[in-house]
């Protein structure tokens, strides 16, 4: 029980690629109709030739099926398939098989879900409401003038063509009502899965919209966004909140020196330090070229100062690149801002920006962050 549990999980399992589970459920859904119509064609009494037909039918649509995947970048290939197996094959099996009596027309539902799986957008919206129609056409052509089915040999039963009209036509709509059922299930599940994506899809476009390609950080039009949310909950609540905006002492002799791309590692190594030392309601962002702001709701002047004293001292000790020497540590500029209750968000800034620009005249690889009158 556990082996069958376990074959069906990667048949059908959600570990496995849509397509390729499409093709399991498909392929599995068409034996299983194609098995029951040879059973309801031979209770019926149908020609050998109607069973041999439904068998076929049976082993035609997957085979199909697995044309169309093989050749899913070949959209010409997979039309042309369509075309011939959906509007003459199937009909022509179908009518030479004694038409609604045997198991056939189970196939024309269950191929309208192969065209729109194997096609995409309006073409095959539009090709599978023509098979729709063809498929229609048919089925009022093999009721109203059954002599052009080749075969029916049931008609000359002793019970009588009206119990055997009766006895077809049930079995045949069962048929039907589980291609549909199956029909519907995969679609449900197609959608579910594309919702899915989509819902994926949007969350990635919103998060690269907001998140700086090469550090992984946030960027400067997020960070603008949080600050001025944090500076109006500060003035409602009175609470603390604290910015620091660090810069990486002669970032330009170490791009000219070493290249771009120890650069831009260097880069991405700080902004992991940065973010390693963050709290789940802080925020870093990157706020230009070299430039890391960090957002510190919660922390007064002095707790924002030791903050940014632990992160320079970490990077003090670090290698960002294992291009740079280790004798010769990269080091940051900080400087620190925190609210007091009438700045806004580009004064806050504004200010830790001043600071910063007094510890690079300072002499760099250090923090500023003394408390002055902001106005």
């Amino acid at each position: 029980m556990g082996n069958y549990s376990k074959n069906l999980k990667k048949a059908f399992g959600s570990q496995i690629p849509i397509r390729e589970r499409f093709f399991n459920i498909i392929f599995s859904a068409a034996v299983l109709i194609g098995i029951t119509g040879v059973i309801a064609c031979m209770s019926l009494g149908s020609s050998r030739q109607a069973i041999m037909v439904s068998a076929a039918m049976t082993l035609a649509f997957p085979l199909l099926a697995y044309i169309g995947i093989r050749a899913k970048h070949q959209t010409k290939i997979i039309y042309i398939a369509l075309v011939i197996v959906n509007f003459f094959i199937f009909p022509a099996l179908y009518l030479s098989g004694g038409a609604i009596h045997c198991g056939i027309p189970s196939y024309f539902v269950i191929g309208l879900a192969l065209t729109l799986f194997l096609t995409t957008g309006v073409p095959g919206i539009v090709l599978a409401s023509i098979e729709s129609l063809w498929y229609a056409f048919i089925f009022f052509a093999s009721w109203h003038w059954p002599s052009i089915c080749i075969d029916v040999p049931a008609f000359s039963r002793e019970n009588g063509v009206k119990n055997f009209m009766f006895q077809a036509i049930t079995s045949n709509t069962l048929m039907v009502c589980i291609a549909i059922g199956i029909l519907a299930k995969i679609i449900f599940h197609l959608y579910q899965r594309e919702a899915k994506i989509v819902g994926e899809t949007i969350v990635e476009v919103e998060r690269q919209s907001i998140i700086d390609p090469l550090t992984a950080v946030y960027n400067r039009r997020h960070m603008y966004s949080y600050l001025t949310t944090q500076v109006e909950k500060a003035k409602e609540t009175g609470g603390d909140l604290s910015v620091v905006l660090f810069d990486i002492d002669h970032f330009k002799m170490l791009n000219d020196t070493y290249g771009h791309l120890v650069g831009d590692t260097a880069l991405k190594a700080l902004a992991s330090i940065i973010k390693r030392a963050c709290k789940d309601d802080e925020m870093v962002a990157r706020y230009g070229g070299e430039e890391f702001l960090i957002i510190l709701p919660g922390s007064n002047h002095k707790m924002a100062i030791g903050r940014a004293e632990e992160i320079r001292r970490c990077l003090e000790q670090s290698q960002l690149a294992p291009e740079l020497p280790a004798d010769k540590p990269v080091t940051i500029s900080g400087g620190v801002c925190t609210f007091h209750g009438i700045e806004n968000e580009e004064l806050l800034v504004a200010k830790a920006d001043e600071r910063l620009y007094k510890a690079k005249q300072a002499g760099r690889n250090q923090i500023v962050g003394e408390e002055v009158d902001l106005i």
